[in-house]
């Protein structure tokens, strides 16, 4: 399984992407988001995690552009934030196709996994 995970914060990637690799996952890190944007674009990832508070670029600009030009529902991306969402706000975000489901900051890894392997 192909892992993109893309969240301007290094630490989090780097232990992200750690874990991943520990669990038998492959998977590439963007901290750019306009790169993010660009490799789900380009590539085939089984799933993208994507941070949804970024500063400039966001992971709803993301969502928005993938929707604008028709891929969102050809993906399967998991949103997460540290932010406080509105259970309006997720459910809004979830009801689009290719949103596979919202996981907020502090991560738990188990949920983490289970949102990867559902």
């Amino acid at each position: 399984m192909k892992v993109l995970i893309v969240d301007d914060n290094r630490d989090i990637t780097g232990l992200l992407s750690k874990f991943l690799k520990a669990k038998g996952f492959d998977n590439v890190v963007t901290n750019d988001p306009r790169d993010g944007l660009e490799r789900i674009k380009e590539q085939k990832f089984d799933i993208v995690l994507l941070d949804i508070s970024m500063p400039e670029f966001s992971g709803i600009d993301i969502i928005q552009t993938l929707e604008t030009e028709n891929i969102l529902k050809d993906q399967k991306i998991v949103i997460f934030s540290a932010t406080a969402f509105t259970t309006s706000q997720i459910n809004d975000l979830l009801k689009k196709e290719g949103i596979q489901g919202c996981l907020k900051k502090p991560i738990q890894l188990n949920e983490l996994l289970t949102a990867i392997t559902s």
